[in-house]
């Protein structure tokens, strides 16, 4: 007993000293209260709720280098976590689909389920309402601002966001590839632009920045929708969409948004 006393005592002092743990506590999720009231106030300003499902046609104009195409696309959303843009031209059909965290991206001849460094940039931000509901509602976004500034001769609020996933820490790593920066006319409180990058992975992986525009919002049925969105690849102009007609609470399902 003498040899295993204290080899009882290393244990019991081991027993009862703080774990380590191999993932470590969450810093708490920043919200700074004006960028919180300037999101506030653009979902009121658009609708104050989500519809059900919205369902939004109209044309684009796609430059790809010295290509230029003509074609129609498709925007569908469901709740504030689903969404798919399906663009068709003389090319073929392209489509982004995300769901519930998850993603496919169509290309002719090819449909990929895409790595989760891209697939948290795979919402679509062309109706922006759902997206900025789903960042008010989430505990695990954060909400900061970055001041007040002029785009395009409009004053307008900038704030950024990104998801920490504080409630799920094996995903932590992702957070820097969620961020997106939007800036909101400070009159109107309607969103004008939404920047974000896209990278495959961190290191020396290639980064790519997205930006959408968006004017001519117009009221159908008591919600506010862009009709003209304008999109830029790598700093150069990528796509023009005019949209023709919008419809909401259609009934759309999970059929719509498939990404198996």
């Amino acid at each position: 007993m003498r040899v295993a006393c204290p080899f009882l005592s290393f244990f019991l002092i081991l027993a009862s000293s703080p774990r380590l743990s191999s993932q470590q506590t969450a810093p708490p999720v920043q919200r700074d209260p004006l960028a919180v009231t300037i999101l506030r106030q653009s979902i009121a300003a658009m609708a104050g709720s989500v519809p059900a499902d919205s369902s939004a046609t109209g044309t684009v104009n796609i430059v790809e280098g010295s290509s230029t195409q003509n074609g129609a696309i498709q925007i569908l959303t469901r709740g504030t976590a689903q969404t798919a843009e399906t663009i068709t031209s003389s090319a073929g059909q392209r489509a982004i689909i995300y769901s519930q965290d998850d993603a496919k991206e169509v290309t002719p001849g090819q449909s990929v389920n895409p790595p989760l460094k891209l697939i948290v940039t795979d919402q679509s931000p062309d109706f922006p309402l759902p997206l900025l509901v789903s960042v008010f509602n989430s505990a695990d976004e954060a909400i900061r601002y970055i001041g007040q500034e002029v785009l395009n001769g409009e004053f307008v609020q900038h704030i950024q966001v990104w998801n920490t996933f504080a409630s799920k820490p094996r995903l932590r790593e992702l957070a820097p590839f969620s961020a997106k920066d939007i800036w909101f006319e400070t009159s109107s409180s309607l969103p004008l632009k939404i920047a974000y990058t896209r990278r495959a992975g961190g290191g020396a992986v290639p980064s790519f920045p997205m930006e959408v525009a968006f004017s001519d919002y117009r009221n159908v049925s008591g919600t506010l929708y862009p009709f003209q969105i304008t999109k830029s690849y790598n700093g150069t102009p990528w796509q023009t969409i005019t949209i023709q007609n919008v419809s909401f609470n259609t009934g759309l399902t999970d059929a719509q948004f498939q990404v198996g």
